[in-house]
């Protein structure tokens, strides 16, 4: 699986730092170099989800979707967790000051301005950011994509302690 997934992840590396260096120079109101040429981060932002959708929904299989990245970032140091909500919490933010600042501009022009690469970026700088901590989660701990099951057969998420079935209690298994 690792052979599979390791590709995707250095392209989400690859797509974030990318998105990042288009972010510092929106901010800076300068165009990166490319021009518009950056916009192409959007059609690559699919490219790496695709497959993190499809694990991240495989490892979260029976889990109570609040526990969904919990789960799924189980792999991962807690700095790279925190630093992605973080991310998002940055994200969210960025883009309520892009519309506050963007509403005068007059939108007929299918011109890229350093503000709208700032506006985008910060979208592109979360899924790239997501689909790396997540694919490099899974990659680190490949335990993840076990089925877990008690000893009755039951299917049984990681966050369980007991089983939901039968209610049996559960025994961490082993790496």
């Amino acid at each position: 699986m690792s052979s599979l997934l390791l590709p995707f992840m250095v392209l989400a590396a690859t797509g974030f730092v990318l998105s990042v260096a288009a972010h510092i120079f929106g901010l800076l109101g300068k165009m990166p170099p490319g021009g518009s040429l950056v916009m192409g981060l959007h059609a690559g932002i699919f490219v790496v989800w695709l497959p993190t959708v499809l694990v991240a929904n495989r490892v979260a299989r029976g889990i109570n979707r609040k526990d969904f990245w919990k789960v799924v970032l189980a792999g991962s140091p807690p700095w790279m967790r925190y630093a992605l909500y973080g991310l998002f919490a940055y994200a969210v933010c960025n883009f309520v000051l892009f519309i506050l600042t963007a509403g005068g501009n007059n939108h007929a022009s299918k011109a890229v301005t350093p503000e709208t690469i700032r506006g985008f970026s910060g979208h592109w700088m979360v899924f790239y950011g997501g689909a790396f901590a997540t694919l490099y989660s899974i990659l680190r701990a490949p335990q993840l994509l076990r089925e877990r099951q008690c000893v009755n057969g039951h299917a049984v998420s990681s966050t369980n302690a007991y089983c939901p079935t039968c209610g049996n209690a559960l025994h961490k298994q082993p790496d």
